[in-house]
């Protein structure tokens, strides 16, 4: 179309130029004493037409000559960028197969290039941090390139993980609160949060984070429930000297938690130890009825309440559904055995034994019948127990 208009516009003028060609009666003077030009006025219009052509076609060249520094420059910065783009997605493909040394060199040599930009940088850090290499990691994050405000949350994700995997969680948590202030919470954070809390020994904090990963669908509630349990029960276990705190930490968890095995195994564990037997046999009572746990049955029996024989009822209420299960009975003998109920201690004992031959059974068999002046069967007991304790020790070490 643009080759249509000019080729138009030229015949348009050439006809026009032959037209005044052919009525031209004129003509033109130029006088410069002692000098004087005349000329046809047709042969005018064509100088000046050629003439200003002319001076149109040296201003473009003067022009193109003098923009062709720039040009180069801009030509080369192209091919700058060009290369350094070239290895940084060459970095970053080697990050993503796990060779974090070629990553580590290709983001080197992005760097090492004009115009590069922070992202070789993050993605040098993370292959070195990958590779322990703190101190390299480190450097690369300081550049002043990687401090620009669009790299601020991948900058301070790398940062807070170098931090906890260098063994300073309250750095990394830390970095982790700026990174939020400054994004809000990601799934990553909040998965490096769940870890740096751990580290920190901040198992209360734990269960709140839990929550806001089981929402997002990164663990499935029986896997956010057990987590959440563990975290409990870390810090009942690190309150159990704390009879305020621990009381108060109780007080404020959900019934649903509370009955969690993990959990009422630590907290039963902590009221024991400040002498609140009865609130463990209760609690260990209730846990038991919603999840069976061979480990609190062992575990209710160390409970020792002032009303002994209602403990002895709650456990013997289990054999109904559960008289296949050899802790149970072996718990139920050590109840009797406290009550001085010794045929029925024996005979859970035995139950027990016929089930699961254990050593911690045959000796608790073995004492009790000491104690009643049973010595021959005590000492059968008793060597039995050891010949046990003894394989058991021996597949250990195997």
């Amino acid at each position: 179309m643009r080759l249509l208009a000019a080729f138009v516009l030229i015949a348009a003028l050439a006809v026009g130029f032959a037209l005044l060609a052919k009525a031209d009666a004129g003509y033109v003077q130029f006088v410069l004493p002692p000098l004087r030009v005349e000329m046809s006025f047709t042969v005018f219009v064509l100088g000046t037409f050629l003439a200003f052509l002319a001076l149109h076609a040296i201003l473009r060249l003067a022009a193109r000559i003098a923009a062709m520094p720039r040009e180069v420059r801009a030509q080369r910065l192209r091919q700058q960028i060009e290369r350094a783009r070239t290895r940084q997605d060459a970095a970053l493909v080697a990050l993503l197969e796990g060779r974090f040394g070629r990553a580590r060199e290709l983001a080197d040599d992005a760097l090492a290039l004009p115009r590069s930009g922070g992202l070789p940088a993050l993605i040098g850090a993370r292959a070195a941090l990958e590779m322990r290499d703190f101190g390299a990691a480190a450097s690369l994050l300081a550049r002043p390139d990687a401090q620009v405000g669009s790299l601020t949350v991948p900058r301070l994700m790398l940062e807070a993980e170098m931090a906890n995997e260098q063994g300073q969680p309250g750095e990394a948590l830390a970095k982790l609160d700026a990174l939020r202030r400054e994004a809000g919470s990601h799934t990553a954070a909040l998965r490096l949060s769940l870890r740096a809390l751990a580290s920190a020994g901040r198992p209360a904090e734990i269960p709140a984070v839990v929550d806001q990963l089981v929402k997002r669908k990164v663990y499935d509630a029986d896997q956010g429930a057990m987590v959440r349990a563990s975290a409990h029960a870390d810090a009942l276990v690190g309150l159990a000297h704390d009879g305020a705190g621990l009381r108060d930490y109780w007080n404020r968890l959900p019934e649903a938690d509370r009955l969690h095995p993990r959990v009422a195994r630590a907290a039963a564990a902590g009221f024991v130890r400040l002498g609140r037997d009865r609130d463990a046999v209760e609690l260990l009572a209730r846990s038991l009825d919603r999840h069976w746990d061979p480990a609190l049955v062992a575990q209710f029996a160390e409970a020792k309440p002032e009303d002994d024989a209602r403990q002895l009822e709650i456990a013997e209420r289990w054999l109904a559904q559960h008289s296949d299960d050899a802790t149970l009975l072996f718990t139920l003998g050590r109840l009797c055995e406290r009550a001085q109920l010794w045929g029925k201690a024996q005979t859970y004992y035995e139950a027990s034994l016929a089930l699961a031959d254990h050593w911690r059974t045959r000796v608790m068999l073995g004492e009790m019948q000491a104690r009643l002046g049973r010595i021959d069967e005590a000492n059968a007991h008793l060597a039995a127990a050891l010949k046990l304790a003894l394989a058991e020790l021996g597949g250990r070490s195997a």
